[in-house]
Parts: structure tokens; C-alpha cells; sequence
């Protein structure tokens, strides 16, 4: 299992952070990355949400999420059930939210399992880095949808 792990302060308040995350289907609104969202099933937050989200230039890496764990304007845990054309098994997201006047320490965790057994251990540290760069793109992209939600 390999992790990439990010932190990043975004300037607004935690609760508004969370109303942008909690918002769970529709991260295509604010997330640069991501090409197309929605649910799957009628649940849209809490534990056991899904959501099918889209990424890469043309929306051809999918992942199937669920919420595994969901503690409001706290922490968020995130299961990637099934991914196609990725070289990854298997993954889980973490975002955990800390409050700090009015801005929003914010840490972002995945843990994952490449897929090509010895060969992972020659690109694990490539995708590592590509991982990490578009972990960061999500903290930048997070912090104006939060102050939009703050200026709501």
C-alpha cells in the first residue's frame, strides 16, 4: 500500500469548506479535474453516498466512490470502489478538517494499491507525484467554491 498525502489552508470557514465537500455528487462544479459527477442511488450524503466521477482531459478515468465515513465539519472518508484506467487496485480517500479563524487547515489522505506487482515498485513514485499534483489542484479549486458558499 503506498499513501500521498497533502495539506494545504483553505481561506474560509470550516462549515463552509464542509457545505462544498458535503455537497457530494457534484464535485464536477468546482474541481478542475473532474469531467463529469453524479449520484448513484437516491443517498447524496452521509455514509454509504456513491458517486461516479469522471477525470482526466477527456473524463476517461472513472471512479466509483462511496462515503465510508462521515463526521460533519470534521473528516470525510471515502472508499474508491471500482476504478478503470488507472494502474490502481484499490484506494481510499481522507479529508480531515481542522479550524483556524476563519480558515480551514485541511488535509487530504490516500492510501492505495498499484496494480502491476514488481512493476508498481519502478512507477509507484512516479504516480506518487502525479497524484500529489492533482491532490493540490483540489485544495486550490476547494477554496473559492467554499468562499462562494460563504458569501451565499
Amino acid at each position: 500500500m503506498r499513501n500521498v498525502t497533502v495539506e494545504g489552508t483553505v481561506p474560509a470557514f470550516r462549515s463552509s469548506v464542509w457545505a462544498v465537500l458535503a455537497d457530494y455528487p457534484n464535485v464536477v462544479d468546482w474541481n478542475r479535474a473532474v469531467k463529469e459527477s453524479y449520484a448513484i442511488g437516491d443517498l447524496v450524503e452521509g455514509v454509504g453516498a456513491q458517486r461516479q466521477v469522471n477525470v482526466g482531459s477527456k473524463g476517461s478515468i472513472r471512479n466509483r466512490e462511496t462515503v465510508t465515513e462521515w463526521e460533519p465539519e470534521h473528516r470525510m472518508v471515502i472508499a474508491v470502489d471500482q476504478i478503470e484506467k488507472q494502474p490502481i487496485r484499490q484506494a481510499t480517500m481522507t479529508f480531515t478538517l481542522s479550524d483556524d479563524d476563519g480558515t480551514t487547515p485541511f488535509s487530504m489522505s490516500y492510501d492505495y494499491e498499484p496494480q502491476g506487482g514488481p512493476l508498481a515498485l519502478i512507477y509507484g513514485p512516479v504516480l506518487d507525484r502525479l497524484l500529489a499534483k492533482g491532490f493540490n489542484d483540489f485544495i486550490d479549486d476547494l477554496g473559492p467554491a467554499a468562499q462562494a458558499r460563504t458569501a451565499d
